[in-house]
């Protein structure tokens, strides 16, 4: 019987046709995309701890899988900032786990909790599936004892880019922000406007571009009903500017045709934002969308994930560390400026940031998020 059921947003015809299409995609994408996970695993830190664990949701008989990275020194005495992740998957890849070189360099350069979580893919579970996971992984959050749920930052890629949006804006202004207090959200490559046409979607120089038939796919998995497609809590592009956290920022690629989409909500949150909001938007030159995943030293690919890790996130996420500890040294009587002092007589410049990349935007998302 199990076999004659199906979502009731498809015809019989159109989700079987969707359902072999994407089971032949999953398979390929599984076979070429496992080595570059691999490459990514060897590049976890050895003190970061990585825990899978199952986070409960809203239907008793279902759980969403996770995998938590601790931070060395991980305590449970003293609450922990946490930023949760969610993975890229053109609504329909299982790829938890893609994410971990991001995660685990989070989860060690910031000190705090990293939990990149998984969701349901259409089309077995278009939306709202995927956000309600989404919505049920931050209800988790509230709940741990060892999170701090008063400072938590969102990050995704890609299709996981797009829930994170969502997760800061449509399911953030829901929440109890008493309990929940989402300050930034980090959106990489995301895909923003479900309701254009794949065929629009264009850049000037495109560098592996998605096949035009993948992104109808997607988009048919994740809101069937074109109509839908215009929905806030579908498409980020719609959004309420004023519903997004203190900081949005956006890492984009040149190649990517998905970047003017996604260009677009930053320049129109740049311009409606309020005094309490700042927006950030850099663009990678020279790559394309997914360039990260398993990116080889010495390559652009490498070299572009250093600027976008390190200069980008390093930044909002270590900034808001040190901005606690720095609170703490002051609340002992002591200065910013004697603080100052004491780090550059005894670390010198050994903690500099790198010397390439945009320091600006970097700069911005340490004041932002402090």
């Amino acid at each position: 019987m199990a076999l004659l059921t199906w979502p009731p947003q498809y015809s019989l015809l159109q989700y079987l046709r969707l359902k072999v299409t994407v089971t032949i995609l999953r398979v390929f994408v599984n076979m070429i995309g496992r080595e570059k996970i691999q490459r990514d695993r060897a590049l976890v830190p050895n003190d970061v701890r990585q825990v899978k664990i199952s986070i409960p949701s809203r239907d008793p008989k279902r759980r969403i899988a996770a995998n938590v990275y601790y931070p060395p020194g991980y305590s449970t005495t003293h609450p922990t900032p946490v930023l949760v992740n969610w993975h890229g998957s053109g609504f329909v890849l299982p790829l938890l786990g893609s994410d971990v070189a991001f995660c685990s360099r989070i989860a060690q350069a910031a000190g705090i909790v990293v939990v990149d979580a998984d969701y349901r893919k259409g089309p077995e579970h278009p939306f709202p599936g995927p956000l309600n996971d989404v919505e049920d992984t931050l209800q988790w959050v509230v709940t741990q004892e060892g999170l701090d749920a008063k400072n938590v930052g969102l990050s995704g890629f890609s299709a996981g880019a797009c829930l994170a949006l969502e997760a800061a804006s449509t399911v953030r202004v829901d929440q109890n922000q008493e309990q929940l207090h989402i300050r930034a959200v980090v959106a990489f490559y995301p895909i923003t406007d479900l309701a254009m046409a794949p065929e629009d979607k264009r850049v000037p120089r495109p560098i592996k571009p998605h096949p035009i038939w993948a992104l109808h796919i997607f988009n048919d998995c994740y809101a069937p009903d074109p109509e839908s497609r215009k929905n806030p809590a579908v498409s980020p592009s719609f959004v309420d500017v004023k519903s997004f956290p203190s900081l949005t920022a956006f890492i984009l690629c040149e190649g990517d045709s998905l970047r003017p989409e996604a260009t677009q909500l930053a320049d129109r949150l740049q311009e409606q934002k309020n005094s309490s909001q700042d927006v950030v938007l850099h663009v990678l030159e020279g790559v394309p969308h997914g360039f990260d995943k398993g990116a080889q030293e010495g390559t652009l690919e490498w070299a572009r994930r250093e600027e976008a890790y390190d200069h980008l996130v390093y930044y909002a996420f270590v900034g808001w560390s040190w901005s606690r500890l720095l609170a703490l040294i002051q609340a002992m009587g002591y200065s910013v400026l004697d603080v100052a002092i004491v780090f550059w007589m005894f670390f010198g410049k050994q903690n500099e940031p790198p010397s390439t990349g945009n320091i600006t935007d970097s700069v911005l998302l340490v004041k932002v998020w402090a």
